[in-house]
């Protein structure tokens, strides 16, 4: 029950310090049954808060996941549920810290970066 009550607070305390996971503007841009993937985009208007949340709900871990970014360069992993798994899971499925978005535009968004979603996870992307 300490990993669940860890868990939970992490989020609690992420969704307090990311403004833009309070405010209203929720766009879920991405969503495909057939590998069990949604992925949304959290903003504050007019303040730069952007927040890309993507959640697997498959038992496979995707690398290479390609998905739309709103705006170029470094986006930060704040939040990898795959670190809870046996805390601290020694082999997290995760972005090293965070992705480049210099792709193409995709999803209707500037840019787009691959990505590593764990199995049963949540990965959660600011601006950084």
């Amino acid at each position: 029950m300490r990993d669940h009550l860890r868990f939970t607070r992490d989020l609690i305390r992420l969704r307090r310090d990311l403004p833009a996971l309070r405010s209203d503007n929720v766009h879920a841009f991405y969503q495909s049954n057939s590998h069990r993937v949604i992925a949304y985009h959290r903003w504050r208007e007019g303040s730069g808060d952007d927040v890309i949340v993507v959640a697997s709900f498959a038992e496979t871990t995707w690398t290479g996941y390609r998905l739309g970014f709103p705006a170029p360069g470094f986006w930060k992993e704040r939040f990898n549920s795959d670190v809870y798994d046996h805390w601290v899971n020694p082999q997290v499925a995760g972005n090293g810290g965070g992705v480049f978005a210099e792709g193409s535009g995709l999803h209707g968004f500037a840019t787009s970066a691959e990505i590593v979603i764990p199995a049963n996870g949540v990965v959660v992307f600011v601006k950084g």
